[in-house]
């Protein structure tokens, strides 16, 4: 009797996915039910695919190349799609970006007065606010805590707490330092993204996304398709070669280990 687990942010359309496809064939059940909640233990992975990466890590290195330069190009620009972010609503059905920022607005406003507050007492919701509008602005930075902090008029602890918070409510994204040692892995400071680069920018009040939004658009992707994987080697069979994404249209080996490729060949 296997069971499949479907969580997330608010508002992700976790729901919908789950009635449509059930449909009235099966039983729906929800973990707003505490009795649920208390009873749910198991999860599944599916077989789902993110990007091309099944095909790279598939595919002889010399022939990454020929691989990529057969996608064609997409229409629409990467900061359109930023811009939207991946809730379904701003995402699909409203066009017009005030109208987007209306919704995120009412968003931030459910999480602060709901969602944050079943999980943790938090004594100065304006001060949070505040802090995650300076963490939407350092997307994409290395997480200093205590700069943070004296940026925001707040100690380091409740720095430290707080963004535990928002990552536990997958709102924040943390990605730890790459090291084979996993004790260096713990010590080096991660970097730091959000859950949503659309929420990112509308928190931050930032009209044009940068490259560190790009950044976070592509490891959503990475990690959508490490979470699909049912077998996950740590550091399996390691690649020679890099790939350095860009904006433009070119795939070409800037080095005999470097292979440039448009972000939309590839995620």
């Amino acid at each position: 009797m296997p069971a499949v687990v479907v969580t997330g942010a608010r508002q992700t359309g976790k729901r919908s996915l789950v009635e449509q496809l059930v449909g009235g064939s099966r039983r729906y059940i929800t973990l707003d039910d505490l009795d649920v909640l208390d009873a749910a233990r198991r999860e599944q992975l599916g077989l789902g695919t993110c990007g091309r990466w099944d095909e790279l890590f598939a595919t002889q290195e010399s022939r990454w190349r020929e691989l990529l330069a057969d996608e064609k190009p997409r229409a629409e620009d990467w900061r359109r799609l930023a811009t939207r972010g991946g809730f379904p609503t701003p995402a699909l059905t409203l066009t017009d970006p005030a109208d987007r920022r209306i919704w995120f607005d009412g968003y931030i406003r459910t999480y602060l007065e709901r969602d944050l507050q079943d999980l943790s007492a938090v004594s100065s919701l304006p001060d949070f606010r505040r802090l995650m509008r300076a963490a939407a602005l350092r997307l994409g930075q290395l997480v200093n805590q205590t700069e943070l902090g004296r940026d925001v008029g707040l100690p380091q602890p409740t720095v430290h707490r707080w963004l535990n918070l928002l990552e536990t409510s997958y709102l924040l994204v943390r990605l730890p330092a790459y090291a084979v040692n996993r004790t260096k892995r713990l010590i080096k400071s991660p970097k730091l993204y959000w859950g949503d680069i659309g929420l990112a920018l509308n928190l931050g009040e930032v009209a044009e996304p940068g490259g560190a939004h790009l950044e976070n658009l592509v490891l959503h992707d990475l990690l959508a398709w490490r979470d699909a994987r049912l077998e996950r080697a740590e550091y399996g069979k390691k690649t020679t070669v890099g790939l350095l994404l860009h904006t433009g249209t070119t795939v070409e080996w800037l080095a005999p280990d470097v292979l440039a490729a448009p972000w939309w060949a590839v995620v």
